[in-house]
């Protein structure tokens, strides 16, 4: 009886204010295993991680979540677990942190409506090499295909759109000195992911081609990333062609803590007049019937016929370990300090949002990833701005300024 009326004072504040109530936790085989006093709203679980030399943080927000107890966690050890952190980091927030040598797959979900199950490594030589055999996997599905007949190669096709309208935002207050603190200057790897290269030429438009501006661009970021002391890592620094699957299996092997992938847009002939505007995606899957129409004619061009079912198995597993939330938040900061940088010297820059939208060149990127879209080279006005070296800068310096906020804003969330 004492049990019952100390269980349903704890639950009481939960129902109090709405929310749920964390009452287990502890380690079953190679999964920490968390239970919950009521069905768990998956939206109110968010998750990100910060990579370092030698460790690894996986973090994991229980919103509208308090603890049942300061003694809900059970003996947390793991063999190949540096260390488990479970508090309340806010008055409604539970944050779970796990530290762990070396970046892995980590695989989280629900398994029933009060339970959910986060994976833990195996072993670190087994984890770390898992992402690489799914991305191969992945890679298998696109075998050498073309671009005849198309503006753009596979690497910027979007597998689908969200039903969603595209989020705007508001150009950034720029500061004068924009730069991570000395201490952390040895944390950060940045991967800069220049799009098409070699053989895949891009949209071209009026003799001038998407990869040759994508890579210029590149390098000047790859500059600014370097002054304010991150390590910049390109996929290509040439006019090289890059296999799609090469390209974040080379970001996850050099455990990277952002992938930024620059490329540029086009139009058809109708509209190519009047169509501009700078927008950046994050990976996210869709919703929507009209965009899985989309979706089935723009993969017919990177997928057989017979793939197509393999690629739903398959996307719907590498989906649930990228960083959706944390990607979305980096792709809003590069958005606002792009529009901030180039407002102060250019008229008519549109915004043209923060959308959701699976490319598959983000596929399988274990860190925050987003594609830019830089502008229209297909628009008179854009394409030749998008060729101008002090428009390049301007851009560039938003991106990287727009990079190094958001590393900022996770160290404040972390504090």
């Amino acid at each position: 009886m004492l049990r019952r009326l100390l269980l349903l004072f704890l639950l009481l504040p939960a129902w109090l204010y709405g929310g749920n109530v964390l009452t287990h936790a502890y380690v079953r085989g190679n999964q920490l295993v968390l239970k919950f006093a009521h069905p768990l709203d998956l939206r109110s679980v968010s998750s990100f991680h910060i990579g370092g030399h030698g460790s690894v943080r996986y973090i994991f927000d229980l919103k509208h979540m308090r603890m049942g107890s300061s003694r809900v966690p059970k003996g947390l050890r793991h063999p190949n677990v540096r260390s488990f952190r479970l508090a309340q980091y806010r008055p409604r927030t539970v944050r779970i942190v796990i530290e762990v040598p070396r970046a892995y797959t980590i695989a989280h979900r629900r398994s029933s409506s009060r339970v959910y199950t986060i994976a833990l490594p195996t072993s670190i030589a087994r984890a770390a090499s898992s992402l690489g055999s799914l991305t191969h996997s992945i890679g298998n599905l696109f075998s050498g295909v073309g671009t005849h007949g198309r503006r753009h190669h596979e690497t910027t096709t979007p597998i689908a759109t969200h039903a969603r309208p595209a989020v705007h935002v508001r150009p950034a207050a720029l500061p004068k000195r924009e730069q991570m603190p000395a201490s952390q200057h040895h944390r950060y790897t940045v991967i800069l992911d220049p799009g098409h290269g070699g053989k895949d030429v891009g949209a071209i438009s009026g003799a001038r081609r998407e990869k040759d501006a994508v890579l210029q661009i590149a390098k000047r970021i790859r500059k600014h990333l370097q002054v304010k002391g991150l390590r910049v890592l390109m996929t290509r620094s040439a006019d090289k062609f890059i296999p799609l699957r090469n390209r974040t299996r080379y970001a996850n092997r050099q455990h990277g803590d952002v992938f930024v992938s620059i490329h540029a847009n086009a139009t058809g002939k109708k509209q190519k007049q009047y169509r501009h505007g700078i927008e950046t995606f994050f990976l996210q899957t869709t919703r929507s019937d009209r965009a899985k129409r989309v979706a089935a004619r723009e993969n017919s061009v990177v997928l057989k016929r017979s793939d197509r079912m393999s690629k739903n198995v398959i996307l719907n597993a590498v989906m649930t370990g990228p960083k959706i939330v944390l990607s979305n938040k980096l792709a809003i900061d590069v958005q606002r300090h792009i529009l901030g940088n180039l407002r102060k010297q250019y008229k008519n820059v549109l915004d043209g949002g923060v959308r959701p939208a699976p490319f598959w060149v983000l596929v399988g990127a274990e860190m925050p990833a987003v594609l830019i879209e830089t502008g229209y080279i297909s628009n008179p006005m854009e394409r030749k701005r998008l060729f101008s070296p002090r428009y390049q800068e301007r851009l560039a310096k938003g991106v990287a300024e727009g990079i190094v906020g958001y590393l900022r804003n996770r160290e404040k969330e972390l504090q």
